[in-house]
């Protein structure tokens, strides 16, 4: 009953937590720091949450525009590499740019998606879709309520006025009435202002150069605008956007038109009125921009396109176009870029469909101006194959081949003589390839050395073949290995020598015995029962072998080392000697012992009794002070070999205990003590030690565990330098396990349908 009760407790208890921790994430009002933001977009992260709902939530409790807008370039970021995300100074603009995720909408990347002509620049990440802030204001730009003014006078009077334009329109300065700007460009502002002030300023109408005031007006920071885009674009709804933004960096935002969105009737409405239709082919052909400014509450409706065209071959650009009524087949070629250089460019195949079934409808170059296109139609230009009139070719063993023109090689002899004459290892044997309604059906064999074959008269398209040695010879090979420097295969040649073949290895290595090279040769050809040869060679001091043998193609070579002969074996010493560093193993069974006598004198500080062996990442213990009085017949005394490092240690006359205890530390002892004894120096067990699992680890290496016999503990002795472990018990025996929490559930509910029962 105790144990349900306090599972209980704990499931509140985490469902409690779990609320806290949700809510802790969901509140991000009043955000202080760029960090505070970092944390809240990598919990989000973690529960989940995207772009959009976490959004909301900062809205719902209170996130500032600037705010959001940072939080959505943390988002969009690593968030171990911001840098400078916040540090935008006064020039930064509210804006909801950014909020489209990039989403991989093809599922099956086998699948080539044809790509309509545009949605490229929508999709390149290295746009920026805000517009360049620090630029001269256009003639264009109409103000507007929130446009910040700078205006300076100077002359006969000086004075400077940082001013903002009201939601009614209007400017106001001091001593002066309000003076309505909104709508007005920068040039018709200035003389607005020039005719308001100058009640103020007298010199500002004044034609007198001493008393003459001059006024300079400009845009310090531009207003933000909420603009609509709906329609068939990738990610509708309302921004927030500069005031210098035109209509293709609204669209930028909103993702451009989606996969039936048109981007030739996009529609900009003002006031509830179509104030203009513009046609991004324009900018992507024309390079003319739609270099329109956004004002507050404009809608920008992209609707759906009316007729898509496939191009899909023999023009520089293949795709889908989208084709307004009375463009014409010429329209759409320059759209693509026109034809590309392999096509065949006075002939345009069309594949239409025709009701319920297609069909194939031509247009020739001059009525390219005159041909209607329909929605559908896929659009071909032929590709011109590689057949070249009037040639014919030659390859192989010729110094020049390649195509010629058959008016000057019209016998194999010119062809020949045209292509500069046959090469060294040209054979007499050539093959000639004739092709006949565009097919090569016919093979003749020539002899080179025969005249009348050199006579015989070419084709349009023949094709002439001259053999070489090299297509005939077998990859054969010679192998050498052993003492040699350079152990390699190497093409076989007639005439190889055992010197040669020693020479292209690279000589012989210093253990090299030049008395004994063997060549092992197949002969399994033979029909003996014997398949390998072996032949003996000695070699003097100048590589001369004893016997003029020639190698034969697959002989294998083997240079072999003298008798008896072992690579040298090295030890390493380290710590507390006087000479401590690398040592070799004079001989086989060579011991601990023996390198102590040999080449180990220990300092005063040396701890014997720590003396280990570490062999790769095992340490081996040594009774140092036993193998010392014993010999080398002791069982302390181990073999070394090559790679194992001797490590002496210094004289330490103090102990570690750590693990489950009060607390770790440090006692000095100057004789053996119990380990009890030991962890009662630094307070004690826990109520998590584990008492029988106690041990203690000596300089050496080796490792004593407490020992157990009935209700009785031995603790084993702690000598200086040592060090006491105390494990911790495993808690998870005590703990409920999972089968009995489901039981407990189980039995819970079912008292609680029992009690309503009643």
């Amino acid at each position: 009953m105790i144990k349900k009760i306090i599972f209980i407790t704990f499931l509140f208890l985490s469902f409690n937590s779990f609320s806290q921790n949700i809510d802790q994430i969901r509140s991000v009002a009043n955000f202080s720091s760029e960090s505070e933001l970092v944390s809240y977009v990598e919990k989000a992260k973690l529960k989940g949450l995207n772009l959009i709902q976490i959004e909301k939530l900062a809205v719902a409790q209170g996130a500032k525009p600037s705010e959001l807008q940072l939080l959505r370039k943390i988002w969009n970021s690593n968030t171990d590499q911001i840098s400078n995300v916040s540090d935008l100074g006064d020039t930064t603009i509210d804006s909801s740019f950014g909020t489209v995720e990039n989403i991989d909408l093809d599922e099956n990347k086998n699948i080539v998606e044809i790509k309509r002509f545009g949605s490229d620049f929508f999709n390149n990440k290295n746009i920026s879709e805000t517009p360049e802030l620090f630029i001269a204001t256009p003639s264009d730009y109409r103000l507007g309520p929130g446009d910040e003014l700078m205006i300076n006078l100077y002359g006969a009077s000086e004075n400077t006025y940082s001013v903002q334009i009201s939601r009614n329109g209007t400017l106001k300065i001091d001593r002066a009435a309000p003076i309505y700007l909104s709508g007005l460009s920068i040039n018709s502002a200035k003389k607005r202002l020039i005719k308001s002030l100058s009640k103020l300023y007298t010199g500002l109408l004044s034609s007198d150069e001493l008393n003459k005031v001059e006024l300079d007006l400009s845009l310090s920071k531009a207003r933000s605008v909420v603009v609509n885009i709906t329609g068939q674009v990738t990610a509708p709804g309302t921004y927030t956007i500069s005031g210098f933004s035109s209509v293709l960096n609204a669209l930028y935002a909103a993702g451009g038109p989606n996969q039936v969105g048109s981007y030739r009737n996009i529609k900009l409405l003002r006031n509830g009125k179509v104030y203009k239709t513009i046609d991004l082919y324009d900018y992507f052909v024309g390079g003319i921009y739609p270099n329109l400014y956004l004002r507050d509450q404009d809608v920008i409706l992209v609707e759906s396109y009316s007729s898509l065209i496939n191009i899909d071959n023999g023009f520089k650009i293949n795709g889908l176009f989208e084709i307004k009524e009375n463009e014409k087949l010429s329209d759409l070629i320059k759209f693509s870029g026109g034809f590309s250089s392999d096509s065949y460019k006075d002939k345009v195949f069309i594949n239409r469909i025709d009701s319920y079934s297609r069909s194939i409808v031509e247009y020739s170059l001059e009525n390219y101006d005159k041909a209607n296109l329909k929605d559908g139609d896929l659009i071909s230009a032929k590709t011109v194959v590689d057949f070249v009139e009037n040639s014919v070719s030659i390859e192989g063993a010729v110094y020049l081949p390649g195509i010629f023109d058959i008016s000057n090689a019209m016998s194999v002899k010119q062809l020949i003589e045209s292509s500069k004459g046959l090469t060294p290892d040209a054979l007499s044997k050539a093959l000639l390839y004739r092709t006949n309604n565009g097919v090569q059906d016919e093979i003749v064999s020539l002899n080179l050395d025969n005249k009348s074959d050199l006579s015989i008269q070419l084709f349009e398209n023949d094709a002439l073949f001259i053999s070489s040695a090299k297509d005939i010879s077998l990859d054969q090979v010679i192998e050498i290995n052993g003492e040699v420097n350079n152990p390699k295969e190497v093409d076989f040649k007639d005439g190889l020598t055992i010197t040669d073949l020693v020479i292209m290895s690279g000589g012989l290595t210093t253990y090299a015995n030049p008395k004994d090279i063997r060549v092992f040769r197949n002969i399994s050809i033979d029909g003996n029962k014997k398949i390998t040869k072996e032949i003996n060679i000695e070699l003097d001091d100048n590589l001369i072998p004893n016997k003029n043998i020639l190698l034969l193609a697959d002989d294998i070579v083997t240079v072999n080392s003298f008798p008896f002969r072992r690579n040298n074996e090295f030890y390493n010493v380290n710590g507390e000697v006087a000479l401590p560093g690398l040592y070799s193993l004079k001989n086989q069974n060579y011991s601990v012992y023996d390198a102590i006598n040999d080449n180990i004198e220990f300092l005063e500080s040396a701890s014997i009794s720590g003396i280990s062996i570490i062999r790769g990442e095992i340490r081996v213990p040594v009774n140092g002070n036993k193998l010392l009085s014993q010999g080398s017949s002791s069982k302390y005394n181990f073999e070394l070999v090559s790679g194992d490092v001797i490590n002496i240690p210094a004289k330490n006359k103090t102990a570690l205990i750590s693990g489950a205890l009060q607390q770790d530390g440090i006692i000095n002892i100057d004789r053996p003590i119990s380990a009890k004894k030991a962890i009662d120096y630094v307070g004690g067990f826990t109520e998590k030690s584990l008492k029988k699992g106690v041990y203690v680890e000596y300089q050496n290496g080796l490792r004593k565990v407490t020992k157990n016999f009935l209700f009785f503990k031995f603790y084993p002795r702690v000598y200086p330098g040592s060090k006491v472990v105390v494990p911790e018990k495993d808690e998870n025996k005590n703990k409920t396990s999972v089968g009995e929490i489901v039981g407990y559930t189980t039995s819970l509910v079912s008292i609680l349908a029992l009690i309503n029962s009643f």
